[in-house]
């Protein structure tokens, strides 16, 4: 994951506010455990989508309804899509409202800490786990 953070993170400090990932991959298969992580996180993307090849196998999130393993609280893989499509739909407003400032007054929508606070030394930290959305809403990515 780290890595699609870090690309959306470099797109949108170029001047492409508008990034993401095609959730769960484009090629090959996912299987239910790399398809929820990737929804919970495209969920805080400003772009994300299932989208795969004709040739992978299918990824609908209904195709999830397995307990998902590792959780303390059993969910299925489709409990835990839902919720990250609930959050993605919860936050649109204010997706739509900081893209639309990035557009009129440039700056970057998906950006390090370090962009909003520049004088505090701990917003250096851990770059890639500790993300604005805008400039009021900090997204914390835990790894396992």
């Amino acid at each position: 994951m780290a890595t699609s953070v870090t690309g959306v993170m470099a797109s949108n400090i170029m001047g492409q506010p508008l990034a993401g990932a095609d959730i769960c991959g484009y090629e090959g298969d996912a299987d239910q455990d790399l398809c929820t992580r990737w929804y919970t996180i495209g969920a805080f993307y400003p772009f994300s989508r299932n989208h795969n090849s004709i040739k992978s196998t299918a990824q609908e999130p209904y195709m999830f309804d397995a307990i998902q393993p590792n959780y303390i609280v059993k969910y299925t893989g489709l409990e835990i899509i839902r919720w990250a499509m609930n959050m993605k739909m919860s936050l649109i407003r204010y997706y739509y409202t900081g893209l639309s400032e990035v557009q009129r007054n440039g700056g970057a929508f998906y950006k390090p800490l370090f962009f909003e606070f520049p004088d505090d030394p701990d917003a250096y930290h851990h770059q890639v786990r500790n993300v604005m959305l805008g400039s009021s809403l900090k997204l914390g990515i835990i790894p396992d």
